[in-house]
């Protein structure tokens, strides 16, 4: 062989390895790239708190910005800006010690000041359920040191706001929003700096799709994605056809699929579907300020005509439980298996009514009240919500065997609005918790006369105090095992499912998520856990 043919080998082999090397170097240095989905809300401004910035990223998720605590994946408390915390002994303050090395992402450091600030412009702002709720409780927030400070509350509620807002009351910079009056309408070029694993990058609006990038400086490191690209559906039907053709990966979203579409997602290629418990529950509210509803065996006569089984067939395609007469579900920690489960008995139901003597007096197949009147009740259900919607139907389907003249009672938004918060008119109405307002308020939200409720019953006050002034997991416990005692001899309210989540994602793109019971897979933890599938 010439030297001259030897050296031109020896040229292509080095240029070969070098071509290989690139390619090699090339392809470990590609960006990580989650295309995430959302559908119940749109964006509109860019904004960290406005939605879906904050009930749909940040909330529940911990994207652009995070607490002083991350929810674990049972809605426990962990840990984040605060590395550590300190309940006094009356449960009116709390003393909380800041990461120290935790900046926003414009290189501010995180202080004190800031939880100060978050917190009193959540409660001056009135700023959701969390700042409606520190309206009402937060006394004031002490800066003892630039990493350390106090909350102080005007009722020893101190456990409460460790498990229900250090979590969910992101922290906001002081230096970017103390001079912000019109919270949700500002729009200016730092509306959306946090101090959370992603950083805000642009929205496409034509492409109604949100960047997000990884956030280099962040305080515990690097998160798994380089980048997250958030897109907007306009249905979930949508969504999920997208999640089927490959378009995105997985839901960011505290919507999730209702079981009866996950039998159109089961044997799709590359995609999985895992089932999870979810803490979230359908039930029925009675108004304890009309009758018959505030009478408690027409309540057990209710409960004995509904078919739960059925709701559970038919709205969850039978992803869900038959639920037990203490409301609470098996997947809350302070669940009490002891307590029976809810029973489909139309013979019960009958002798109850007949008990109570609402019998039919004129022969027209509806049972009449001692005063002669038809036992007519309206079963209000959300409009839009097609679930409660059918839910109700069917409910009115088995009062009616009773001979109960049910009705359900669907109106437009506004309407319905005043029918359950101002007026309170409402007979009995189909509801809904969300795994977080149960895993914290265990119904009572909906129940007590605090906000929402009509049962101004003085022992279910009495345990509402005990709920809320626990502290500690034990005095929770405790509190909430004589609640459910409560529910199961006087029922204010029926669980009707116990609900499993439904987590459909791409599994030929990643793997190793860490769901959020009833959330999703795209938890914080999920952040840092993930990997590209087979790797």
């Amino acid at each position: 062989m010439s030297k001259i043919r030897m050296k031109c080998l020896l040229a292509c082999g080095f240029l070969l390895l070098l071509l290989a090397t690139s390619i090699q170097a090339a392809s470990a240095a590609d960006p990580v790239v989650l295309k995430a989905g959302l559908s119940s809300r749109e964006f509109k401004i860019m904004n960290a708190l406005v939605r879906p910035w904050y009930e749909n990223a940040n909330e529940f998720y911990g994207t652009t910005h995070v607490g002083l605590a991350y929810f674990g994946s049972d809605l426990t408390p962990k840990p984040l800006l605060a590395s550590k915390w300190e309940i006094a002994s009356d449960g009116r303050s709390i003393k909380f010690y800041l990461a120290k090395n935790a900046t926003w992402h414009d290189g501010e450091p995180v202080t004190a000041k800031d939880v100060k600030f978050t917190y009193e412009y959540w409660r001056d702002k009135h700023l959701y359920r969390e700042g409606m709720w520190l309206n009402q409780y937060l006394d004031k927030v002490d800066v003892l040191d630039d990493h350390t400070g106090e909350i102080k509350l005007k009722e020893p509620y101190a456990y409460y706001v460790i498990k229900a807002l250090f979590p969910t009351v992101y922290l906001v910079p002081e230096h970017v929003w103390r001079s912000v009056n019109e919270t949700l309408a500002y729009e200016g070029s730092d509306a959306m700096v946090g101090a959370g694993p992603f950083i805000f990058e642009r929205y496409d609006k034509d492409a109604d799709v949100a960047y997000l990038k990884a956030n280099p400086n962040y305080f515990l490191g690097k998160p798994a994605f380089d980048v997250i690209e958030w897109k907007h559906f306009r249905t979930m039907d949508s969504m999920l056809l997208a999640l089927k053709r490959g378009e995105i990966d997985v839901i960011l979203d505290d919507v999730l699929p209702e079981g009866v579409l996950a039998p159109s997602l089961l044997g799709e290629t590359g995609v999985t579907v895992e089932v999870g418990p979810n803490q979230g529950i359908q039930y029925l509210i009675f108004n304890y300020r009309k009758y018959p509803m505030n009478v408690t065996d027409f309540r057990k006569a209710v409960s004995y005509a509904v078919d739960y089984q059925a709701l559970v067939d038919a709205a969850e395609a039978g992803y869900g439980e038959v639920p037990g007469a203490g409301l609470i579900p098996s997947s809350v920690a302070e669940y009490r298996p002891d307590i029976p489960k809810l029973e489909y008995n139309l013979t019960k139901a009958n002798e109850i009514l007949d008990s109570l003597e609402y019998l039919d007096t004129d022969g027209d197949g509806i049972r009449n009240l001692p005063n002669g009147k038809d036992l007519s009740i309206q079963l209000f259900a959300w409009p839009g919500e097609p679930k409660d919607e059918r839910i109700a139907e069917m409910i009115c389907y088995g009062l009616k065997k009773v001979g109960i003249d049910a009705q359900p009672l669907i109106t437009e938004d506004a309407t319905a609005q005043r029918i359950v918060y101002e007026n309170k008119s409402f007979d009995m109405r189909v509801e809904s918790h969300d795994p977080y307002m149960m895993a914290l308020s265990f119904g009572l939200i909906d129940l007590v006369p605090v906000q929402y409720g009509t049962w101004d019953d003085p022992r279910l006050m009495e345990l509402y105090n005990s709920t809320m002034s626990a502290k500690s997991s034990a005095e929770l416990k405790s509190a909430v095992s004589d609640l459910q005692d409560y529910y199961a001899k006087e029922m204010p309210a029926i669980a009707l499912i116990w609900q499993k989540s439904i987590y459909p994602y791409r599994s030929d793109r990643f793997e190793g998520w860490i769901p959020l019971q009833g959330y999703g897979l795209t938890s914080y933890q999920s952040w840092f856990a993930v990997k590209p599938a087979g790797k």
